[in-house]
């Protein structure tokens, strides 16, 4: 397609920043160039109709393991931003987790230079912040486009050692000044590794006792020495995957305070419970755990007042059989599930079809807002000169995941039977569409691995 070629998209209700409206949106090669009540007499080279859609800005997951440059990754740029195609995400911001962690500038720029390779939906990149790193490789991975960093509180794995108390302290001291979210995995390492002794004292392997091992208490605990730390230093926190009521009740305290945090969940903490859990084995565990139907109903009021201000996946590919190896001992089994695919209908279903959820909150929480926070302004909302990022959604069709439709490559999903209302139609990145849903199989996604391309941070603070 011409650098300057017209699209028409005509007929659908477009979610704009203020609410939806009954218009067409006009993109001149890969931007925006005009919301009209009525494009019909505008010459275009494609028209793409839209009647009975919703026109909604393309989806921002911005917590993903890819785990790419990585050669013994289950998962990887090309086959995980086809899973995003699908699922109407046009923009991914991926982790530091590879091979192995970009925890320094050089490989930092290793990893960037893979999306030029294999990438199919836009991509920016986390930066890796572990003990007694040199806050020079925190500055110098800033400057190569990280647009934010990340540590885990819990153990995790060699290449990306966990932050005890007082590396967390010291590491915001240095990241305040470059106005950077910083963002936490928190989840207690001591009363973690507590629980994980008393499964193990009692003989306990089962499904259920992965989310006994690690309550909601795992969380407040770490969370509230982030929040303190963060008072102190002035420095911008990012709470990963909470799965905590009373942590986003802490948040929320913490917001009304001037505290610099913000806050994320994800749709197996809104959609899945340890009933989920004690059915899917080895296959549910994930961290933090799922929770009972009683915590779920608990974070949902968060989500609809907005402490929590977006919504990702943490999407990890694992393959069948090391996640079947959690089926006799669920702590075998490694931790996380897949969900670039299935991020916006699973919300767009809990959200917008079940409880009301406005379609600009909607549109906010998976575009607008993420776009804010990690610096990219050209993404996440439909308006004149941005990317002409979107996702065409059928607000009423109903649909049921299945494992044999995951376009990721690990063909399995947590969310396999559910039935849910809303459903991607196609997918446009940068004014080219990259899923059709009327082809079939592998054939919907129809952009190539390396179109996708890499976007640093624009502003900071």
């Amino acid at each position: 397609m011409p650098d300057d070629a017209r699209t028409v998209v005509h007929g659908g209700t477009v979610v704009l920043p203020s609410g939806p409206v009954r218009a067409d949106v006009l993109i001149e090669g890969e931007r925006i160039a005009g919301v009209l009540a009525d494009a019909s007499a505008i010459a275009a080279e494609i028209r793409i109709a839209a009647g009975g859609l919703l026109v909604l800005p393309g989806g921002i997951d911005v917590h993903t393991h890819f785990r790419e440059p990585d050669p013994g990754s289950a998962e990887g740029f090309a086959t995980g931003g086809a899973a995003a195609a699908a699922g109407g995400i046009t923009t991914v911001v991926e982790m530091p987790q590879a091979g192995p962690t970009t925890t320094t500038a050089a490989l930092f720029r290793a990893k960037r230079d893979r999306i030029a390779e294999t990438a199919i939906v836009d991509t920016a990149l986390w930066a890796g912040v572990i003990p007694d790193q040199d806050p020079a490789e925190q500055r110098a991975m800033a400057a190569a486009g990280a647009v934010a960093f990340k540590s885990f509180m819990a153990s995790s794995s060699p290449s990306f050692p966990a932050v005890d108390d007082a590396d967390l302290l010291l590491a915001m001291e240095q990241l305040a000044p470059l106005g950077l979210p910083y963002g936490l995995h928190a989840e207690h390492d001591a009363l973690l590794t507590a629980g994980l002794a008393r499964m193990r004292a009692a003989g306990r392997t089962d499904a259920l006792a992965h989310a006994e091992s690690r309550p909601p208490l795992v969380e407040t605990a770490a969370v509230q020495t982030v929040l303190f730390f963060a008072e102190r230093t002035g420095c911008p926190v990012h709470i990963c995957h909470v799965a905590s009521a009373e942590a986003l009740g802490m948040v929320k305290a913490a917001k009304a305070r001037g505290v610099r945090v913000t806050a994320e969940t994800c749709p197996q903490y809104l959609a899945l419970n340890t009933d989920d859990l004690a059915r899917l084995g080895g296959f549910g565990r994930c961290a933090p755990a799922l929770r009972d139907q009683a915590e779920v109903d608990a974070i949902w009021p968060f989500v609809l007042d907005e402490t929590v201000d977006l919504i990702c996946s943490d999407h990890c590919g694992f393959t069948r059989e090391s996640k079947e190896a959690g089926n006799a001992d669920v702590f075998a089994a490694p931790l996380g599930l897949p969900g670039v695919q299935t991020l916006l209908p699973v919300f767009f279903d809990g959200a917008v079809a079940k409880r009301g959820m406005g379609l600009a909150q909607f549109a906010r929480q998976i575009g607008a807002t993420p776009a804010a926070l990690f610096g990219l302004p050209r993404k996440g909302a439909i308006a004149i000169g941005n990317d002409a990022d979107l996702c065409l959604l059928d607000p009423a069709q109903t649909w049921t995941v299945r494992d044999e439709d995951a376009l990721h490559r690990q063909k399995w999903t947590p969310y396999h039977g559910q039935t849910l209302t809303g459903r991607v139609v196609r997918t446009i990145r940068r004014g080219e569409t990259i899923y059709d849903d009327a082809l079939d199989g592998a054939a919907k996604v129809t952009a190539q691995p390396g179109s996708g391309r890499f976007v640093g941070r624009t502003g900071l603070g």
